[in-house]
């Protein structure tokens, strides 16, 4: 540059880069003080913090005086920044609004030594060489920000398909492990919860990958209290064999999941009450049903539960089955002594084949049975009405040890 003012613009480059170190405290300290997450830095991150500042106070004054903007290099620089700050996860916002706290200090520090040589007019250069500078390192910043931050998310989201292969599997699940692997992807898995297991049509053009994070974000699943990744606030979902696995919260409404599983055209199988614990057995279980349930259980459902799951694994032999499991997931309530003349008009109706002749052999009415076996529908989600239903309670109830037992 030459020109009316480069003298003036070459004292004030000299005294700022004389009292560098002062100037740059001031600077750090202005971010620190205006943009609140850098109060929380470690003491490497203010040094580096520090080492940009006194790079800010040297190049950024150089490019007034020569009327240059970034280089090439310099730009690389910033893209590099924008990466780790990516990684170390400071918002890109508030790396900008640093920059530009920067800039002011600069500017007041260049008023306040100004020569009287000094015009006007440098000062207005001064600041359209800051706002050059702000607004190429900004672009420079958010590329190398946004493209570190979508290689995290593809490699984030590859280590929780593995932590909930690792879950299903039975892998690395101790209290400890499951406590160390869960603080360090920030997601939460909760004591109980719901697993979803379902399967699609392969010819669909959809992928079930796609379809699975549609379910996942339906509102009938909603994530509050359930297994969730933190950082985005996603159920936490997986692909397996081809299956859909989605975790849903143990309050889940069960009739909205139902329909968001039919409006996908998917068939599922949901077993609730699951833990890290029990997981891999409930999913062998769901497993199980989907490949082997026959096509009367879904006549009157989409979405099978645990006492279907286990029925089928009952009579396809495998997984092996807990008897109290079965009782409780198709019974239930049923089995409390309240519920004891319930369990008898089962009894009878499963034994004699009808409510008439069921009434007739404990000595009831046969408008008494019915109101019984309407009670018992209700209570159990089951009707001997529909052939699949009375199977799951069949089997349940010829499971139970003999009285007296």
């Amino acid at each position: 540059m030459t020109g009316v003012g480069l003298a003036e613009r070459l004292v004030v480059h000299r005294t700022l880069t004389e009292r560098s170190p002062a100037l740059v405290d001031e600077m750090v300290g202005a971010v620190v003080d205006q943009v609140p997450i850098y109060r929380e830095l470690s003491d490497t991150q203010l040094r580096e913090v520090t080492a940009i500042a006194q790079w800010a106070v040297t190049r950024l004054t150089e490019m007034w005086v020569d009327g240059t903007r970034l280089t090439v290099r310099d730009i690389s620089r910033f893209r590099g920044i924008g990466a780790t700050r990516a990684t170390d996860g400071r918002p890109l916002l508030a790396v900008l609004r640093a920059y530009r706290v920067a800039a002011a200090v600069i500017t007041d520090a260049v008023a306040e030594h100004a020569p009287p040589g000094l015009t006007v007019a440098d000062l207005a250069a001064l600041v359209q060489a800051l706002v050059a500078a702000l607004d190429d390192l900004s672009e420079a910043l958010a590329n190398g920000y946004q493209h570190k931050a979508a290689e995290l998310i593809t490699d984030r989201r590859q280590l929780i398909d593995e932590f909930l292969h690792d879950l299903l599997a039975g892998r690395q699940t101790s209290p400890g492990a499951l406590a160390d692997r869960t603080e360090q992807l920030n997601v939460r898995v909760p004591a109980s919860f719901g697993l979803l297991l379902a399967v699609g049509d392969p010819a669909s053009p959809q992928t079930h990958r796609a379809r699975v994070a549609a379910l996942a974000e339906s509102p009938a699943v909603g994530a509050d209290h359930g297994p969730v990744d933190l950082s985005t606030g996603a159920l936490l979902s997986t692909m397996r064999a081809g299956a859909g696995v989605l975790l849903l919260p143990d309050e889940h409404d069960r009739c909205a999941v139902a329909t968001a599983v039919a409006a996908g055209g998917w068939r599922a199988c949901l077993i609730s009450g699951a833990s890290a614990a029990t997981l891999p057995q409930d999913y062998r279980a769901a497993v199980a049903a989907l490949e082997h349930a026959p096509v009367e259980a879904f006549a009157r459902r989409t979405v099978l539960d645990r006492g279907d799951a286990l029925t089928v694994a009952v009579l396809h032999g495998a997984p092996p089955v807990d008897r109290a499991a079965l009782h409780a997931a198709v019974l239930g309530p049923v089995l409390t002594p309240a519920n004891a003349h319930l369990f008898e008009g089962l009894h009878a109706y499963l034994t004699h084949g009808s409510a008439i002749e069921a009434a007739t052999a404990v000595g009831l009415h046969p408008q008494t049975m019915r109101h019984r076996l309407r009670r018992l529908t209700e209570l159990t989600g089951r009707s001997l009405t529909h052939s699949w239903d009375r199977l799951v309670l069949a089997v349940a109830h010829a499971s139970l040890p003999p009285p007296g037992r």
